[in-house]
């Protein structure tokens, strides 16, 4: 592979994962100035995404792809779309609804404790010291976030609290998912097929033509909403799922630790939220030890 390529898959991951942080902060925004809320949010999000994503690869790669769709393979598909795709986007927005785009992605970062503790129920791994370790710093890590070092009470809201750790557990099995699926499936086909079913059944309960439209917009904050689904989600994912051609799963796995980073800085700089002392310590401990969790990964798959 020519250095040209590789440079150009990290740049579109390094973009990917910071256009997803500072989306995730215009979500929050949105939140707090405007009608939108989670139902209709996700909604909409999951609906439009899919629907251009889905395009794109009946556009560009429907040729190339050999998916051929059995019963068994439509079965996974429909599960992975309900609690893969749409139970992570669902979850991780009603964090940032209860909380903020800064815990939201941080919490959401907890994921590896579940992928471990399935991993050893299921034999595929041992459990070692490494997985002791990577457990304890991220429970240490959420426990410092939600009570800023005083167990006594907590500082972060416990519905966001909930759908945080339930974010976790979402991400977790939307990755263990994934890999059969991926196996079969282009990731376009993937990605965006399961936006778009997740979106479709969503618009049962919340149809998307149900927003205040009569709410006296902005177009600040409809530039806002625009950049949160169509920058900060699809072109998010574009350039994520395009960066995958030319480098590592791994690498990309560490440079997708800028969106929690981008998500912090811009909700502390834009929104002006306040991280107290433990808080802070509590994100760097799991953002250091997902690093550290993957990198040995990487060492360990090479063995």
């Amino acid at each position: 592979m020519s250095t040209d390529k590789r440079v150009l898959g990290l740049i579109s991951v390094i973009l990917g994962a910071s256009l997803w942080g500072i989306g995730g902060t215009a979500t929050d925004w949105l939140f707090r100035n405007t009608p939108v809320n989670v139902d209709w949010y996700v909604t909409a999000r999951l609906l439009i995404s899919g629907i251009i994503l889905v395009s794109v690869f009946l556009l560009l790669f429907k040729k190339k792809s050999s998916t051929v769709w059995d019963r068994y393979l439509v079965t996974r598909f429909v599960i992975y779309s309900v609690f893969g795709m749409t139970l992570v986007q669902y979850s991780f927005t009603a964090t940032i609804g209860y909380g903020n785009a800064a815990i939201a992605t941080v919490l959401q970062c907890t994921g590896p404790i579940y992928i471990i503790l399935y991993y050893v129920f299921r034999k595929y791994i041992q459990f070692t010291h490494k997985e002791a370790l990577v457990i304890l710093f991220m429970i240490v890590g959420v426990i410092l976030i939600a009570t800023n070092g005083n167990l006594s009470q907590l500082i972060v809201s416990p519905l966001a609290l909930f759908w945080g750790i339930l974010s976790g557990m979402a991400l977790a099995y939307y990755t263990v998912h994934a890999a059969y699926l991926l196996v079969r499936m282009h990731p376009l086909e993937l990605v965006g097929g399961s936006m778009l079913v997740g979106g479709l059944l969503l618009n049962f309960k919340t149809p998307i033509w149900s927003l205040e439209f009569h709410y006296d917009w902005s177009a600040l904050e409809i530039g806002v909403l625009v950049f949160s689904i169509l920058i900060g989600t699809t072109l998010a994912f574009l350039l994520y799922i395009g960066s995958l051609k030319y480098i590592t799963s791994q690498e990309a796995g560490i440079l997708g630790l800028l969106e929690p980073v981008m998500a912090v800085l811009t909700t502390v700089i834009v929104l002006g939220d306040v991280l107290e002392v433990f808080q802070v310590i509590g994100i760097t401990l799991i953002l250091g030890i997902t690093i550290f969790n993957t990198i040995s990964s990487k060492k360990e798959a090479k063995a």
